[in-house]
Protein backbone atom coordinates (compact mmCIF):
# COMPACT_ATOMS: atom_id res chain seq x y z
CA UNK A 1 0.00 0.00 0.00
CA UNK A 2 3.20 2.19 0.73
CA UNK A 3 3.46 2.81 -2.90
CA UNK A 4 0.05 4.06 -3.79
CA UNK A 5 0.31 7.23 -2.50
CA UNK A 6 3.47 9.90 -2.01
CA UNK A 7 3.22 13.09 0.00
CA UNK A 8 1.92 15.07 -2.15
CA UNK A 9 -1.27 12.88 -2.40
CA UNK A 10 -1.04 12.11 0.55
CA UNK A 11 -1.68 15.83 1.57
CA UNK A 12 -4.65 15.89 -0.99
CA UNK A 13 -6.29 12.58 0.62
CA UNK A 14 -5.74 14.56 4.00
CA UNK A 15 -7.50 18.04 2.62
CA UNK A 16 -10.06 15.98 1.68
CA UNK A 17 -12.12 12.43 2.34
CA UNK A 18 -15.88 12.46 1.50
CA UNK A 19 -17.95 11.73 4.47
CA UNK A 20 -18.65 8.50 3.70
CA UNK A 21 -16.96 6.30 6.42
CA UNK A 22 -19.26 7.48 9.20
CA UNK A 23 -22.13 7.04 6.97
CA UNK A 24 -21.77 3.27 6.19
CA UNK A 25 -20.39 1.91 10.07
CA UNK A 26 -23.62 4.35 11.00
CA UNK A 27 -25.76 1.70 8.81
CA UNK A 28 -24.24 -1.25 10.06
CA UNK A 29 -24.85 -0.37 13.63
CA UNK A 30 -28.24 -0.08 14.56
CA UNK A 31 -27.64 0.35 18.65
CA UNK A 32 -24.94 2.99 20.39
CA UNK A 33 -22.98 0.31 22.13
CA UNK A 34 -19.60 0.93 22.77
CA UNK A 35 -16.42 -1.28 22.13
CA UNK A 36 -13.54 -0.87 24.71
CA UNK A 37 -10.79 -1.30 21.73
CA UNK A 38 -10.80 -1.44 17.46
CA UNK A 39 -8.48 -1.63 15.34
CA UNK A 40 -8.26 0.22 12.18
CA UNK A 41 -5.65 -1.75 9.67
CA UNK A 42 -5.01 0.70 6.79
CA UNK A 43 -5.75 3.88 8.57
CA UNK A 44 -4.30 6.78 6.26
CA UNK A 45 -4.93 10.02 7.05
CA UNK A 46 -7.24 8.85 9.89
CA UNK A 47 -10.75 9.15 9.08
CA UNK A 48 -12.04 5.64 8.99
CA UNK A 49 -9.65 5.35 12.63
CA UNK A 50 -11.97 8.89 13.49
CA UNK A 51 -15.04 7.12 12.31
CA UNK A 52 -14.72 3.86 14.66
CA UNK A 53 -13.90 6.17 17.20
CA UNK A 54 -17.74 6.59 17.59
CA UNK A 55 -18.14 3.42 18.45
CA UNK A 56 -15.31 2.45 20.77
CA UNK A 57 -13.27 3.67 24.01
CA UNK A 58 -10.13 3.73 22.29
CA UNK A 59 -9.14 3.22 18.34
CA UNK A 60 -5.73 1.98 17.03
CA UNK A 61 -4.75 3.20 13.37
CA UNK A 62 -2.13 1.51 11.99
CA UNK A 63 -1.10 1.51 8.18
CA UNK A 64 2.39 1.06 6.33
CA UNK A 65 2.68 4.77 4.68
CA UNK A 66 4.84 7.49 6.99
CA UNK A 67 3.60 10.15 4.88
CA UNK A 68 -0.17 9.10 5.53
CA UNK A 69 0.52 9.10 9.10
CA UNK A 70 2.62 11.99 9.45
CA UNK A 71 -0.63 13.78 7.56
CA UNK A 72 -2.84 11.71 10.21
CA UNK A 73 -5.94 13.81 11.64
CA UNK A 74 -5.37 14.26 15.46
CA UNK A 75 -8.03 12.59 17.60
CA UNK A 76 -7.95 12.32 21.62
CA UNK A 77 -9.71 8.47 20.76
CA UNK A 78 -6.87 7.71 18.40
CA UNK A 79 -3.73 6.27 18.23
CA UNK A 80 -2.00 5.94 15.06
CA UNK A 81 1.43 3.30 14.64
CA UNK A 82 3.57 2.76 12.06
CA UNK A 83 3.35 -1.65 10.48
CA UNK A 84 5.96 -2.75 8.29
CA UNK A 85 4.65 -6.34 8.07
CA UNK A 86 1.40 -8.58 8.19
CA UNK A 87 2.70 -9.44 11.88
CA UNK A 88 0.93 -7.05 14.17
CA UNK A 89 2.51 -5.93 17.58
CA UNK A 90 -0.32 -6.82 19.75
CA UNK A 91 -0.92 -9.02 22.31
CA UNK A 92 -3.19 -12.09 21.69
CA UNK A 93 -7.14 -11.21 22.42
CA UNK A 94 -7.02 -7.76 22.84
CA UNK A 95 -9.49 -6.00 20.09
CA UNK A 96 -12.84 -6.18 20.30
CA UNK A 97 -13.64 -5.07 16.84
CA UNK A 98 -11.07 -4.86 13.84
CA UNK A 99 -12.02 -2.54 10.81
CA UNK A 100 -10.28 -2.36 7.03
CA UNK A 101 -11.60 0.70 5.35
CA UNK A 102 -10.84 0.38 1.58
CA UNK A 103 -7.35 -1.55 2.33
CA UNK A 104 -8.28 -5.33 2.96
CA UNK A 105 -7.34 -5.56 -1.10
CA UNK A 106 -4.05 -4.54 -0.28
CA UNK A 107 -3.18 -6.35 2.97
CA UNK A 108 -5.55 -9.53 1.87
CA UNK A 109 -3.18 -12.83 2.87
CA UNK A 110 -3.07 -15.80 5.23
CA UNK A 111 -1.09 -15.02 7.62
CA UNK A 112 -2.75 -11.34 7.70
CA UNK A 113 -5.70 -13.17 8.44
CA UNK A 114 -4.54 -15.23 11.03
CA UNK A 115 -2.88 -12.71 12.97
CA UNK A 116 -6.11 -10.73 12.85
CA UNK A 117 -8.02 -13.83 14.71
CA UNK A 118 -4.89 -13.97 17.21
CA UNK A 119 -4.87 -10.47 17.89
CA UNK A 120 -9.01 -10.24 17.94
CA UNK A 121 -11.19 -11.14 21.14
CA UNK A 122 -13.04 -14.09 21.21
CA UNK A 123 -16.60 -13.22 19.67
CA UNK A 124 -15.43 -10.00 18.23
CA UNK A 125 -16.55 -8.48 14.94
CA UNK A 126 -14.43 -8.14 11.80
CA UNK A 127 -15.60 -5.29 9.15
CA UNK A 128 -14.44 -4.43 6.02
CA UNK A 129 -15.72 -1.76 3.93
CA UNK A 130 -15.03 0.49 0.80
CA UNK A 131 -16.66 2.99 -1.42
CA UNK A 132 -16.57 3.65 -5.05
CA UNK A 133 -17.33 7.47 -6.12
CA UNK A 134 -17.72 7.54 -9.53
CA UNK A 135 -15.89 10.42 -11.55
CA UNK A 136 -16.22 8.98 -15.50
CA UNK A 137 -19.15 12.14 -15.85
CA UNK A 138 -16.79 14.53 -14.01
CA UNK A 139 -13.92 13.84 -16.41
CA UNK A 140 -16.11 13.48 -19.71
CA UNK A 141 -16.90 17.49 -19.05
CA UNK A 142 -13.57 18.01 -18.86
CA UNK A 143 -13.16 16.42 -21.95
CA UNK A 144 -10.64 13.75 -20.76
CA UNK A 145 -12.70 10.56 -20.90
CA UNK A 146 -10.45 8.77 -23.40
CA UNK A 147 -7.44 9.58 -21.09
CA UNK A 148 -9.02 8.61 -17.86
CA UNK A 149 -9.69 4.71 -19.07
CA UNK A 150 -7.48 2.89 -17.13
CA UNK A 151 -7.69 -1.08 -16.22
CA UNK A 152 -7.12 -1.84 -12.68
CA UNK A 153 -7.36 -4.97 -10.70
CA UNK A 154 -8.73 -3.36 -7.38
CA UNK A 155 -11.93 -4.75 -6.24
CA UNK A 156 -13.84 -2.37 -3.89
CA UNK A 157 -16.32 -6.03 -2.65
CA UNK A 158 -12.42 -7.79 -1.12
CA UNK A 159 -13.44 -9.76 1.83
CA UNK A 160 -11.51 -12.83 3.24
CA UNK A 161 -13.15 -15.36 0.52
CA UNK A 162 -10.52 -18.02 -0.82
CA UNK A 163 -8.57 -17.90 2.83
CA UNK A 164 -8.97 -20.79 5.52
CA UNK A 165 -12.32 -19.50 7.44
CA UNK A 166 -12.50 -21.64 9.95
CA UNK A 167 -11.86 -19.08 12.87
CA UNK A 168 -14.57 -16.64 11.07
CA UNK A 169 -18.10 -16.68 10.17
CA UNK A 170 -19.60 -14.42 7.56
CA UNK A 171 -22.09 -12.22 9.20
CA UNK A 172 -23.44 -10.03 6.78
CA UNK A 173 -22.87 -8.29 3.40
CA UNK A 174 -24.18 -5.09 2.43
CA UNK A 175 -24.25 -2.72 -0.71
CA UNK A 176 -25.82 0.52 -0.87
CA UNK A 177 -26.17 3.30 -3.48
CA UNK A 178 -25.39 6.49 -2.14
CA UNK A 179 -25.44 9.78 -3.69
CA UNK A 180 -22.45 13.05 -2.31
CA UNK A 181 -22.77 16.72 -2.16
CA UNK A 182 -19.17 18.64 -2.52
CA UNK A 183 -17.64 21.14 -2.92
CA UNK A 184 -15.90 21.87 -5.83
CA UNK A 185 -12.54 22.92 -3.98
CA UNK A 186 -13.22 19.47 -2.46
CA UNK A 187 -13.78 17.56 -5.42
CA UNK A 188 -10.39 19.14 -6.54
CA UNK A 189 -8.51 17.58 -3.39
CA UNK A 190 -10.89 14.40 -4.12
CA UNK A 191 -9.23 13.87 -8.13
CA UNK A 192 -6.03 14.62 -7.16
CA UNK A 193 -5.51 11.94 -4.34
CA UNK A 194 -5.24 9.46 -7.03
CA UNK A 195 -1.79 9.49 -7.96
CA UNK A 196 -2.63 8.10 -11.28
CA UNK A 197 -5.23 10.93 -11.62
CA UNK A 198 -2.52 13.63 -10.25
CA UNK A 199 -0.59 12.28 -13.51
CA UNK A 200 -3.29 13.19 -15.92
CA UNK A 201 -3.90 16.56 -14.51
CA UNK A 202 -0.09 17.43 -13.55
CA UNK A 203 0.70 16.61 -17.96
CA UNK A 204 -2.38 18.86 -18.81
CA UNK A 205 -2.33 21.58 -16.11
CA UNK A 206 0.19 24.09 -14.57
CA UNK A 207 2.18 21.96 -12.15
CA UNK A 208 3.43 25.32 -10.31
CA UNK A 209 0.03 24.84 -8.63
CA UNK A 210 -2.05 22.10 -9.43
CA UNK A 211 -4.86 22.11 -6.89
CA UNK A 212 -5.45 25.84 -7.88
CA UNK A 213 -5.57 25.20 -11.80
CA UNK A 214 -7.85 21.71 -11.25
CA UNK A 215 -10.14 23.85 -9.38
CA UNK A 216 -10.04 26.63 -11.41
CA UNK A 217 -11.02 23.92 -14.40
CA UNK A 218 -13.72 22.37 -12.37
CA UNK A 219 -15.35 25.80 -11.60
CA UNK A 220 -15.38 26.82 -15.05
CA UNK A 221 -16.56 23.84 -16.29
CA UNK A 222 -19.88 23.40 -13.32
CA UNK A 223 -20.36 27.15 -12.83
CA UNK A 224 -21.30 26.32 -9.52
CA UNK A 225 -19.17 25.72 -5.88
CA UNK A 226 -20.87 22.65 -5.79
CA UNK A 227 -22.01 19.47 -7.25
CA UNK A 228 -23.60 16.09 -7.08
CA UNK A 229 -21.47 12.58 -6.83
CA UNK A 230 -22.85 8.92 -7.13
CA UNK A 231 -21.05 6.59 -5.06
CA UNK A 232 -21.42 2.76 -4.19
CA UNK A 233 -21.03 1.59 -0.29
CA UNK A 234 -19.87 -1.61 0.35
CA UNK A 235 -19.80 -3.76 3.60
CA UNK A 236 -18.86 -7.67 4.70
CA UNK A 237 -19.11 -8.20 8.65
CA UNK A 238 -17.29 -11.35 10.42
CA UNK A 239 -17.38 -13.02 13.95
CA UNK A 240 -14.11 -14.51 15.14
CA UNK A 241 -14.59 -17.67 16.82
CA UNK A 242 -11.94 -19.58 19.24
Amino acid sequence: MTKEYDEITASHYSAYRPSLHSEILKAFFKSNKEFELGLDIGCGTGQSSIALASYCKKVVGIDPSIKMLEKSIHHPKVNYQLISTNTLNFDSDTFHIITFAGSLYYAKSQSMLDEIVRVAKKNSRIIIYDFEIFLEEIFQKLGLQSDIIQTTDYDHQTNFSGLEEQSIKLENEIQRSVTLDIQIADLAHLVLSSKDNYAIFASLLSTYNLYSETKKKLQSVFKNEMTTLKAMTYLTSYQVFK
